[in-house]
């Protein structure tokens, strides 16, 4: 029979036994001779000391089987790595520790392998997160250069964009220890860096015979390896993403790091692309040509930043424009206004020319001086006399751009009075007929007070219904008023009225109120209660206490108040949604929900989704119009349409009044409609018979 000894001298690791006490080795099998050398009466600690080292990187450990046991890990002098299993023995005459040493050397490379591994996907997932983040392009890149730098232990990594069979610099990141100058910011393109996969130079002087040029530039700028990926979008080369004098242990890393950096990349560059496409969408009018309300608010705020002096401001407005359409539709109405904003350019041409709304345009010219400008507004004059449509116009000149809100104001409101001049003069258009002067006094608190007490002020409700259902999902809030002769007048005869004296709220807080009661009824009655949309103005959210007396009077009636739409216009004359953005996040955070109206072609401010949580957004009938033939509001529908479905908004198209809109809606993945094709506004006993 084998006696132990014979057994632990066939065993390949390491054995050896010492006492607790003096440290001194009694026993070593033959594997441990052959390493340690026979040092029997030797101290451990003398006999391990430069042979076998404590890896201080791994930490001892204990483990259980029926005695207690302490691993280490160890590494030897001949390159290896042992687990040195550690267990005590009481014999009687002392304690007795014997030591095990197994050769893991194996798998530790495994485990540095897949370490390795593992931190080189830590940084492509770290990379990927700093491109999937809306962050500017160039501080991601930034980030991403860096990172990939320290990992790689590079010396130089940067980013070229290919124009004219040239390699443009446009990102680096250089390391600390860098001895080499960072790489040009301009060089020749060369042919090897379009392949499809990674370019890997583990000598430059691999491009002597093939490429002399590219090899003296490299080697005259001190690059001894690199490592290059092109970046290709749609198939069309675009660029490469490299580095360079990086350890040869890390050429592998590199190649793939680099490759798989390239595609997302490529991902990212093609976002960007549309976003900046959208983004010159959302500053050019899709009808005229023209710069649009949001090139004029983020210029007027430049102006007013930069501190320009001597400019001009143009305010005008199409005269008649609602009649136009009315009576020839339109089309009509969109040739005059494409006319007007002709006769626009071929004045103030060489300044900046916006259309801020349906039939306003504006006109900023700076670093012009006062008689200038005054010639230009008198050659406007000179040609709108000679057009066949009229346009209201004011103006105003300044020396000054801090005070480029008075300035707009004013040339504003010098439009205004020309405008209503015109119709006190003609008497033929509805918004500003002669007569609309007998409806100021209704703009007075004490007039409106009584009027609504004596119900001259009446809600009627439009349906809504699914685009896809044709179901009714719920109704719009409309206010009328009755006058002397107990014909119906149009809001448009005293809504302007009563929003240059202020008084505005009284109507919208009115109106809130009876929806209120309404939708009380409804609920009291079983009947089906669906959302109604309520519109406010933006003067009317401005107010202090708005928030305390729109939810007193819902504490009143108490109603669900995800039955309730606080709808607001997004072509507001200056500001935007931005004004009063406060105030509506409050009421969302109060259970109401939120809906942006008027959102079309004429204003599509795109940032509304980064400044604004909210829940409906609805299409202006202009939009709506001419969504079946042109081409760009089709584009500009689309993208919007996957951005609202993308945030969970809903979109609601106003003002569908056939069944080709209706179709074109649906296709590009519309909501909601409402509109003249479906029903058209009627009293709340009607609308309550028909659909409730």
């Amino acid at each position: 029979m084998l006696d132990t000894n014979t057994i632990l001298n066939a065993f390949p690791g390491l054995v050896y036994a010492y006492k607790a006490d003096s440290d001194k080795i009694i026993y070593m099998n033959n594997s441990a001779k052959e390493l340690l050398g026979n040092s029997i009466g030797k101290t451990r600690t003398e006999t391990l000391n430069g042979i076998l080292t404590l890896r201080h990187d791994m930490r001892p450990y204990r483990i259980y089987t029926g005695g207690d046991v302490t691993v280490g890990i160890y590494s030897a002098v001949n390159g290896m790595t042992y687990a040195v299993y550690s267990s005590r023995e009481d014999t009687g005459d002392g304690e007795i520790i014997v030591e095990t040493a197994v050769d893991i050397t194996d798998a530790e490379e495994e485990r540095k392998e897949y370490r390795v591994r593992l931190n080189r996907e830590h940084l492509i997932v770290s990379c990927i997160m700093e491109l999937q983040d809306n962050k500017p392009f160039d501080d991601t890149i930034d980030k991403i250069l860096q990172l990939t730098g320290n990992f790689l232990e590079a010396e130089h990594v940067y980013l070229f964009k290919y124009e004219n069979e040239f390699m443009v610099k446009t990102h680096s990141w250089c390391g600390k220890n860098s001895s080499s100058p960072e790489i040009v910011q301009k060089i020749k393109m060369l042919d090897v860096f379009k392949n499809h996969t990674s370019t890997v130079i583990n000598d430059v002087r691999e491009l002597k015979k093939e490429y002399p040029e590219g090899y003296l530039f490299l080697q005259h700028m001190g690059i001894k390896n690199l490592i290059a990926a092109p970046i290709y979008v749609d198939s069309e080369f675009v660029g490469v993403i490299g580095a360079d004098n990086l350890p040869n242990r890390n050429m592998d890393d590199g190649k793939s790091i680099f490759l798989t950096l390239s595609a997302f990349i490529s991902t990212v560059i093609v976002r960007d692309r549309a976003s900046n496409a959208l983004r010159r969408l959302s500053y050019v009018d899709t009808l005229t040509g023209i710069y649009n309300r949001n090139k004029f608010i983020e210029d007027c705020d430049i102006l007013a930043q930069d501190g320009e002096t001597n400019f001009g401001v143009v305010y005008m407005d199409l005269n008649g424009l609602k009649e136009i359409n009315d009576k020839n539709g339109h089309g009509e109405g969109d040739s005059a206004i494409k006319e007007i904003a002709a006769v626009i350019r071929s004045v103030f041409g060489k300044y900046d020319c916006y259309r801020i709304g349906g039939d306003e345009f504006a006109v900023i010219c700076r670093n012009t001086d006062e008689e200038t400008f005054n010639l230009l507004i008198d050659e406007f004059a000179r040609q709108n006399d000679n057009s066949k449509h009229k346009i209201a116009v004011g103006y105003r000149y300044s020396q000054s751009a801090g005070d480029i809100n008075e300035v707009v104001k004013a040339a504003d409101e010098n439009m205004y009075r020309d405008k209503k001049a015109f119709y006190r003069h003609t008497g033929q258009y509805g918004r500003y007929r002669v007569r609309n002067d007998s409806y100021i006094a209704i703009s007075t608190p004490e007039r409106i007070k009584n009027l609504m007490r004596d119900n001259r002020f009446v809600i009627w409700f439009q349906p809504r219904f699914s685009a896809v259902t044709n179901e009714m999902c719920g109704s719009e809030a409309f206010i009328r008023f009755f006058g002397e002769d107990g014909m119906i007048v149009s809001p448009m005869d005293f809504i302007p009225e009563m929003e240059e004296n202020d008084t505005i709220h009284l109507l919208d807080l009115y109106v809130f109120r009876r929806v209120c009661e309404y939708l009380a009824g409804w609920i009291k009655k079983g009947r089906k209660a669906l959302p109604v949309s309520i519109n406010m103005s933006h003067s009317t959210l401005e107010k202090p206490n708005i928030i305390e007396n729109i939810m007193e009077i819902w504490y009143d009636y108490n109603v669900p108040k995800e039955l309730i739409v606080i709808e607001v216009s997004e072509n507001h004359d200056r500001g935007g949604i931005t004004d009063i953005a406060e105030i509506l996040s409050e009421l969302k955070k109060s259970g109401f929900r939120l809906a942006i109206d008027n959102f079309g072609s004429k204003y599509a401010d795109l940032y509304l989704f980064a400044e604004l949580k909210f829940d409906i957004l609805k299409l202006d009938g202009d939009m709506v119009y001419k969504i079946e033939t042109d081409k760009k509001t089709q584009l500009l529908s689309t993208s919007i349409m996957q951005i609202c479905h993308n945030e969970n908004i809903r979109i609601v198209a106003a003002g569908v009044e056939n069944e080709q809109e209706l179709t074109a809606l649906r296709e590009i993945g519309c909501d909601e409609v409402q509109g003249y094709y479906f029903d058209k506004p009627m009293s709340w006993d009607k609308f309550e018979n028909k659909y409730l």
